[in-house]
């Protein structure tokens, strides 16, 4: 049904449903709305490891024949608890006898709930912050000095899959070679705007919106970092961007060439048992704002054609 009323909202297209397990070392099943090229599409380079082993080549040694994973469920927010590990640590201290099967599969309900790797004979521990950055496709430390660790969990819990979103964006290098006009919005820590730098398009200019103050320091910390050429512009709150306010932007940036964006899913996700009410809870309903900008940003630039 929430499908069916994003549809609507763009005009009937239907959502491009696409699993991260194809392009990265993680399983995010997403789905994209969107109205680019499918021709000429390309992975970026380099490529992400595809597997557990090749990510955390470290781990191999200590991982157990029955445990057949090769990549991770979903990069969530949740933490396993010490409760837990302390069970497989009891389960592993009659050293080399065998597990019975019943404790195995417990033991692997928890590994793949909490992504936990294997780094030590019989111990488990979740992935630091830069193990899930290179998962998710950013540099390491990515989203290091900007925010507490815990800020850092939930920034890349809810941020695209680079290398995903490359695969998808990756035509409009043919479309535009001498740099692109990118609208942002709910940037979180700029999965969509590193997804484009990876596929060397110039951002001549990227308006970033993003409500977090911590998460838009991390997107003006990889804006220098990544050494930009282009012009960044960030702004806070979508809902700031009536029609006056992207008039005046538009008057300074010209022609926006593409609005990209993620909205909130915390009223959508499986794993929220609390408050999963659909578009109409309080973060979900910000997809709403999308489509309302976006069709402020056509009608902007259909009043401007001749200008462009």
């Amino acid at each position: 049904m929430e499908w069916e009323t994003i549809k609507r909202h763009f005009n009937g297209v239907d959502p491009e449903i696409v699993d991260a397990m194809f392009f990265s070392a993680c399983r995010r099943p997403r789905g994209y709305v969107h109205n680019l090229p499918l021709e000429d599409r390309k992975l970026a380079l380099p490529t992400p490891p595809m597997t557990i082993f090749e990510a955390l080549p470290f781990t191999t040694r200590f991982w157990p024949h029955w445990d057949t994973r090769e990549k991770l469920n979903c990069i969530s927010t949740g933490r396993a608890t010490d409760s837990f590990c302390g069970l497989i640590r009891r389960f592993f201290k009659n050293g080399d006898k065998e597990i019975p099967i019943h404790e195995k599969h417990e033991i692997l309900q928890g590994l793949r709930k909490w992504n936990l790797v294997w780094v030590g004979p019989g111990q488990v521990a979740p992935l630091e912050p830069h193990e899930i950055e290179l998962f998710l496709g950013f540099d390491k430390d990515h989203t290091r000095g900007c925010s507490a660790m815990s800020d850092r969990y939930d920034a890349l819990g809810n941020s695209f899959q680079v290398d995903t979103v490359a695969y998808h964006l990756s035509p409009l290098r043919y479309l535009y070679p001498d740099g692109i006009v990118v609208l942002s919005l709910f940037s979180g820590i700029g999965g969509g705007e590193v997804a484009l730098h990876k596929l060397g398009l110039f951002l001549k200019v990227l308006v970033a919106v993003e409500l977090n103050a911590k998460l838009r320091l991390v997107i003006a910390s990889w804006w220098k970092k990544s050494h930009q050429k282009g012009e960044l512009i960030l702004k806070e709150d979508v809902k700031d961007l009536t029609y006056e306010a992207l008039s005046t932007l538009m008057d300074k940036v010209g022609k926006i060439d593409l609005i990209i964006g993620g909205s909130p899913c915390n009223n959508l996700s499986g794993n929220n048992r609390i408050s999963r009410v659909g578009l109409s809870g309080k973060e979900s309903s910000l997809f709403f704002e999308f489509p309302r900008i976006l069709n402020i940003v056509k009608q902007i630039m259909s009043e401007r054609a001749k200008q462009y």
